[in-house]
């Protein structure tokens, strides 16, 4: 799962079962810009995904601002507080099959308090 969070508190999601790699970085990037408008400003972590040079490329080609937040810095992503509201909300829950997770995330994404990006700029 890759999310975003916008100045508005609006939120994005893919879920994905393939793992993490670049190409699926730039789907997520195409997607955030399908979903926000196409000139934008990313704030990213430094997952090997995002920083890798296709990805930059990419990114560039279509007019994105990419930004990166400084390494090992979790408390300053402002995503992170999503997450940790998912952990918190499944903890003590045995989840047995892949159809128990995803009834979970259905019910639990909406219902995320987005934090204010603001606190986290300044």
């Amino acid at each position: 799962m890759l999310g975003a969070v916008t100045d508005d508190r609006e939120r994005f999601v893919a879920l994905t079962s393939n793992r993490f790699n670049a190409e699926i970085a730039k789907h997520f990037l195409r997607a955030i810009q399908h979903e926000f408008g196409k000139k934008l400003a990313i704030v990213l972590d430094n997952a090997s995904y995002f920083i890798a040079k296709t990805l930059k490329k990419q990114a560039a080609a279509d007019g994105l601002l990419l930004e990166f937040l400084p390494a090992h810095s979790p408390e300053m992503n402002p995503l992170e507080n999503c997450w940790r509201q998912l952990r918190e909300g499944r903890a003590n829950h045995l989840f047995r099959t892949l159809d128990d997770v995803n009834e979970y995330l259905s019910m639990a994404l909406p219902a995320l308090n987005s934090p204010q990006i603001y606190e986290y700029l300044c």
